[in-house]
């Protein structure tokens, strides 16, 4: 498999900004970054898609974590996994906040 060029980086991330847009989710496109907020704007996460220590190319948290199963050397986007890529910021996000002495 050929490399990922910028464009094909920048194409992906246009893709799953918008489908984090479609969930619910405030996501905002910064080249292959992708800032992400949470419904209530208290939790927020940047990802970005780079190549991971065996180089290929992933989601990656902030924290430098690739998002996703760490065996999978596939999972940079497609259409099955858009959901489960969703679901996983989702967690991250939107962490339902406690509330106390009511």
């Amino acid at each position: 498999m050929e490399p990922y060029t910028s464009e094909d980086i920048h194409a992906y991330a246009k893709w799953l900004t918008q489908e984090c847009q479609a969930a619910g989710l405030n996501a905002e496109q910064y080249g292959a970054e992708i800032l992400i907020h949470g419904a209530s704007n208290h939790l927020s996460e940047r990802i970005i898609c780079k190549p991971d220590e065996q180089g290929h190319t992933r989601w990656h948290w902030s924290w430098g974590v690739p998002i996703g199963r760490r065996g999978d050397s596939s999972w940079l986007l497609a259409v099955d996994d858009i959901d489960e890529l969703i679901r996983s910021i989702s967690k991250v996000v939107c962490v339902p906040l406690r509330r106390t002495g009511m």
